[in-house]
């Protein structure tokens, strides 16, 4: 079995906001860190489409939903 080091995905997302934020950076690196932002969150939110539901794990999607709401995402 094969377990990816999610800090690693982690960083990259940091990396790809923090170069986003940048204000010596052009409109064309912002649109493009966005772009690799939103691929990213594609993937995933594809992934968790089809994750399979096991017993005792926390409600992830109410405590996301919850935290959007609140305005914390």
């Amino acid at each position: 079995m094969i377990i990816p080091d999610s800090q690693s995905a982690i960083y990259c997302i940091h990396e790809l906001n923090f170069e986003m934020r940048n204000p010596r950076n052009d409109g064309w690196t912002v649109a493009d860190m966005k772009q690799r932002l939103w691929d990213i969150k594609m993937a995933v939110d594809k992934a968790l489409l089809n994750a399979p539901e096991t017993t005792d794990e926390p409600p992830y999607e109410d405590i996301y939903l919850m935290q959007r709401l609140k305005g914390h995402l």
